[in-house]
């Protein structure tokens, strides 16, 4: 998918003419870009993360010849994608659809727990067992 194909989904979806459709996208990507270029963290709850690293220098091997090389430290843009976004990818829909039910399970139970007077999380500590 190409950025002219998301800006056609987005003008279906909204209803908006294919230039606002376009703009919107541009936006979007922009954003993110300057942010991340910035030096912020950029997080989409179900997408994932995006953030600016630093490597530092360091000493590598060419794979040729076995010869030290030195690596010069850089900045990279990383991207972490979120357990919903695996989940979809690795897994397919089902994977992803299931995972938000235990989610919801979860929720429900503590909720639950948490209301009859015990902790906050509902769960009980286990002992370590010692080796």
């Amino acid at each position: 998918m190409k950025k002219p194909d998301l800006a056609d989904l987005v003008q279906q979806h909204f209803e908006a003419n294919r230039r606002q459709a376009l703009d919107f996208v541009d936006i979007f990507f922009d954003t993110i870009t300057n942010a991340v270029a910035s030096g912020d963290k950029v997080s989409i709850a179900g997408f994932g993360i995006w953030e600016k690293k630093n490597r530092p220098a360091r000493m590598a091997r060419n794979p040729m010849t076995g010869a030290p090389v030195k690596v010069p430290a850089k900045t990279v843009a990383k991207f972490r994608p979120a357990a919903d976004f695996k989940a979809i990818v690795l897994g397919g829909k089902r994977a992803a659809k299931k995972a938000k039910k235990v989610t919801a399970k979860k929720t429900k139970k503590v909720t639950k727990k948490a209301s009859k007077g015990k902790s906050i999380l509902g769960l009980k500590k286990k002992a370590k067992k010692k080796r």
